[in-house]
């Protein structure tokens, strides 16, 4: 199973993205991408006017049209946050407000937790978008790069650097365990599915532990600061 997700897959991945033609996104340097996601953002959230997060994903998605990143990739992004917003939106149109549009199954829907909700989900969508036009269209390497041209700390984008280095790892571990769990019989029901992950993620929470440990005293041997 790990043959089907290593890290030589996404090192390829890597250079296929460098080797993408060059439109939309692609053209731009990798610290003004940067910039253009940090004022996004600061713009979304910081101003929190739906007018202007509805500006801003209207820009990202038509971006989006104009630089054709890999379907897969855009498809994940944008699906990652769905499950989450929806439960938000729900949450804030059946808990807030005094106006009821609608009722459902005995629970009453509300117009003012609806549009709180509706803006949440648009600030989500808005950052989403722009965070996928940023990664995707640009290798991580030259990102670490452009975080540093910023002047950020270089103990943060070393760190970014070893998270994104081995959480592939971390996944491919995942899977063999997950493999071996299930063929000893572990996903044969749903009481013993929850049981073999939850054991499999006690287990890869041990492993992280473990490895961050080995990583660090592997650092210092090499010149590294003990109190960094």
């Amino acid at each position: 199973m790990s043959e089907e997700f290593n890290l030589n897959q996404v090192i390829a991945s890597e250079r296929e993205l460098e080797r993408a033609p060059k439109r939309g996104m692609f053209l731009l340097d990798p610290r003004l991408k940067l910039f253009l996601l940090f004022l996004v953002i600061f713009l979304n959230i910081g101003l929190a006017i739906n007018v202007i997060s509805g500006i801003l994903l209207c820009l990202g998605l038509l971006t989006f049209l104009w630089t054709r990143p890999p379907l897969g990739r855009t498809t994940f992004f944008l699906l990652a946050p769905l499950l989450t917003v929806i439960i938000t939106v729900i949450g804030f149109s059946i808990g807030f407000g005094v106006t009821p549009i609608f009722e459902l199954w005995g629970v009453s829907v509300y117009k003012e937790g609806l549009i709180q909700g509706g803006g949440v989900a648009l600030r989500v969508y808005c950052d989403v978008t722009w965070l996928a036009l940023t990664f995707i269209t640009t290798p991580f390497a030259q990102i670490l790069s452009a975080l540093r041209w910023y002047k950020v700390p270089d103990i943060l984008v070393d760190t970014l650097g070893i998270m994104y280095r081995y959480s592939f790892l971390l996944y491919e571990e995942f899977l063999r365990m997950h493999v071996a769990a299930t063929t000893r019989g572990g996903r044969t029901t749903t009481w013993k599915s929850i049981q073999s992950v939850s054991r499999i993620g006690a287990q890869i929470f041990l492993r992280v532990f473990d490895r961050s440990e080995r990583i660090y005293w592997a650092q210092f041997a090499r010149g590294g600061q003990k109190d960094a």
